[in-house]
């Protein structure tokens, strides 16, 4: 018995999987592990061999292939979920630059589009048109990663395209960072004499002589209890932070 093989208008021999559509266009299709069908499309036979060989390195790497329509706003919606370890200070933190910076127009972007380069022009629009400092892109970056590599873990990313992003921009303004000095002593003293002489800041001398003098932070200085602090032991325990956020 003789089977006639499938052939393109040209009278070509297609392999297996290959078809010609009625629009003379070409698809691929194949079943993922979990028996799923899928399809790709293109218009050429060269085009969809390069398409076939894409579909083949994912399947022999891992990558899942049922990616298509998943954006990186779905991925922050599952890494919101799964984050546990941080304070809720830093995580509020965290969701606020994403979702102020990241979420309304690069966050739309489907992962089988996104490119190392998409990445970076994200950050040189957010210092060169947004006018965002370099340190607050860097922590829009950090929670970027993360998402990122959560496609990484599950296997829809064969790399992270935000790896290393943030390198050029951070050359490029490094003037931008002024290295911090701390007050001396003696500084110390002459501040803490202006509050106490000044009727109008002399109320700021107890906040800020904490502050010098331990070195605790405003949430945690600002999140402590009359119970955290011992006046027999000259002692302050710190077991809070205030966490000032929008419930919204």
């Amino acid at each position: 018995m003789t089977i006639e093989r499938r052939k393109n208008n040209k009278k070509r021999v297609l392999k297996e999987g290959k078809y010609q559509r009625a629009n003379v266009s070409f698809e691929f299709k194949w079943r993922d592990k979990m028996g799923k069908r899928h399809s790709v499309y293109a218009k050429t036979l060269d085009l969809l061999r390069e398409k076939e060989l894409d579909v083949l390195r994912d399947t022999l790497d891992g990558i899942n292939t049922d990616v298509k329509n998943l954006t990186i706003n779905d991925l922050y919606n599952k890494w919101k979920t799964l984050k546990k370890g941080l304070k809720d200070n830093t995580f509020s933190n965290y969701k606020y630059s994403y979702e102020q910076f990241v979420e309304p127009r690069f966050g739309r972007i489907k992962l089988t589009d996104l490119k190392r380069t998409d990445v970076r022009a994200f950050y040189n629009y957010l210092a060169d048109e947004r006018h965002i400092k370099v340190n607050s892109i860097d922590c829009i970056h950090t929670v970027l990663h993360q998402v990122l590599e959560l496609a990484v873990e599950d296997d829809y990313l064969r790399y992270n395209p935000s790896d290393n992003a943030l390198k050029e921009l951070k050359r490029a303004h490094s003037s931008d960072f002024n290295t911090r000095r701390a007050l001396t002593i003696e500084e110390q003293r002459i501040f803490e004499d202006f509050l106490k002489s000044s009727a109008r800041y002399a109320h700021w001398l107890p906040i800020f002589t904490v502050m010098l003098w331990t070195g605790m932070r405003v949430g945690e200085l600002t999140g402590l209890r009359w119970e955290d602090v011992n006046f027999e032991e000259n002692t302050i325990s710190v077991n809070h932070t205030l966490v000032y956020f929008s419930r919204g």
